[in-house]
């Protein structure tokens, strides 16, 4: 269907916004955000840009949304050329580097007052975290088929039986975006994940204290290959 006129002009400041936003979290971090001074930049009265965005925390969402999405399709494109866990790993490394407001909006700690709305966050979040359990369970594949698929399987252990209640929680959100793993794929993403968004938070906010600049990826590099993964 054709846009009118007036659509495409919403698109356009709607877009404007979040770009004007996306700067402001570049440059001063969640405490920079202001719609004020959007209004301002896009030359209108305070009250026009409530049309469009109606609350700071609605800006918020809106500029959390869209950077998942950037970070995830800039994991997609890298996987495009080869698909492997430290692929995926460096890319997110790489996007924290250069932008680290972003990358502390997203995975850093949670905004005082503010709770992103499941409906709109879930999706783009756990893109990369679903490329990662599909890696994972491409390699899961290969591996049971050089030893043997069906080999090791039997009647579940107590352990194990305990393991799959504890995983049941993941299971139904893993159902919820039609994806279905089983228990040692969702343990192994957990841990592979858990390794890479630690690693980076340490290396962007300065956990691990200075002199690693210029050895970021290699460290990555050595995490995902200790995992295996």
């Amino acid at each position: 269907m054709t846009e009118t006129p007036r659509q495409r002009a919403r698109i356009e400041t709607e877009a404007q916004i979040t770009a004007i936003g996306n700067r402001m979290i570049d440059d001063e971090g969640v405490d920079g955000l202001s719609l004020r001074a959007i209004a301002r930049e896009l030359g209108v009265v305070s009250s026009a840009v409530y049309r469009y965005v109606k609350s700071r925390d609605e800006l918020l969402t809106i500029l959390i949304r869209d950077a998942f999405t950037q970070i995830a399709d800039a994991v997609d494109e890298a996987l495009a050329g080869e698909r492997s866990v430290r692929v995926l790993a460096l890319t997110m490394l790489d996007w924290s580097r250069t932008y680290p407001n972003r990358w502390s909006l997203i995975y850093g700690t949670p905004i005082a007052g503010y709770e992103a709305p499941r409906e709109e966050t879930v999706v783009p979040g756990t893109r990369i975290m679903v490329a990662l359990a599909s890696l994972v369970a491409e390699s899961a594949t290969g591996t049971e088929a050089a030893n043997g698929a069906g080999a090791a399987r039997g009647a579940q252990s107590a352990e194990a039986q305990e393991l799959s209640a504890t995983l049941e929680p993941l299971r139904q959100g893993l159902d919820e975006l039609g994806l279905d793993y089983d228990d040692s794929v969702i343990l192994e993403t957990i841990t592979v994940w858990v390794a890479i968004v630690g690693l980076i938070n340490g290396l962007r906010f300065g956990q691990f204290g200075p002199g690693f600049g210029d050895v970021e990826d290699d460290l990555m590099s050595g995490v995902v290959g200790r995992l295996g993964a």
